[in-house]
């Protein structure tokens, strides 16, 4: 892609329209996806702009609104709001590309978080947990008592339900493109974390059981959903909060087939481990 910086030569079309969005970048000022380094205050055209509606990853400039930093931004990155113009292509939520961009200043992280929090109620879910999610994994581990047995047991009767649940429930009330960025942004370091705690025989199932936590989990971001798909429930209660008290608690769930497992600390190393049966005794 042909970029060139801002130079006099460059001048702005009367009737051009300018928006103000936001630009993930690299600590360093690298852009994590087309590896172009930007400076604040320079105004970039792409001379090679990519007009074509059916390639959503070409030559062109991106930028998104709050809701759309889901995509892109993950802890260590920095947000900047930018100036957009010229000709542009919008693909979903979270690609918008522009043949124009300046960036005009970077955004604390706590004011995007603030306005995030106002557009909660419109858009239907906690943006701001999304993108600045609590970290589940905790720095060292913790110690299991009663309270987090019983929660599991809880947890056990309702796990099958979680997966079709909360993936039809969450599609239906914001769409699909953002259920699966939620998803994607809150679930890999989790899932990746307990897979290397556990044994090569049960690696398959027991992601498959993380996958389920982290979707219960992620159901917490939606309090607007009284009624969730596929299981009996009490309307406006979520029939997944024992799981999501336990991640709160500092410990994530696994279970083989046969052996439930509480995981605690930044290696999620398993700190209790009983079989079903056991647990339905307890």
């Amino acid at each position: 892609m042909k970029k060139k910086t801002y130079n006099p030569k460059i001048k702005r079309s009367k009737g051009m329209r300018h928006k103000k969005l936001y630009k993930v970048l690299n600590t360093d000022m690298v852009s994590p996806y087309q590896n172009f380094k930007y400076e604040i205050g320079k105004e970039y055209q792409c001379t090679d702009f990519n007009e074509d509606k059916n390639k959503d990853c070409t030559n062109g400039f991106y930028a998104t609104d709050i809701e759309g930093l889901t995509y892109a931004y993950r802890d260590g990155k920095k947000i900047f709001l930018c100036e957009v113009w010229g000709k542009e292509v919008k693909f979903n939520l979270y690609k918008w590309r522009f043949e124009y961009i300046k960036l005009i200043e970077e955004m604390p992280l706590e004011v995007v978080k603030e306005k995030s929090k106002v557009l909660e109620k419109k858009i239907g879910y906690q943006l701001s947990k999304v993108l600045f999610k609590k970290i589940l994994l905790t720095d060292h581990a913790k110690k299991v008592t009663d309270k987090e047995i019983q929660l599991l047991k809880k947890w056990d009767s309702v796990e099958d339900s979680v997966g079709d649940s909360v993936r039809a429930s969450v599609g239906d009330s914001v769409g699909d493109s953002v259920r699966d960025s939620v998803e994607d942004s809150v679930g890999d370091s989790v899932e990746d974390s307990v897979w290397d705690s556990v044994w090569d025989s049960v690696r398959a199932s027991v992601r498959a059981s993380v996958r389920a936590s982290v979707g219960a989990y992620i159901s917490s971001y939606f309090p607007n959903i009284k009624k969730w798909k596929y299981i009996e429930h009490k309307e406006g209660e979520n029939p997944f909060q024992s799981c999501i008290d336990l991640m709160d608690s500092g410990f994530t769930p696994s279970f083989d087939g046969a052996t439930w497992r509480l995981h605690s600390g930044e290696k999620a190393e398993i700190v209790f481990s009983i079989t079903r049966e056991e647990l339905s005794k307890v």
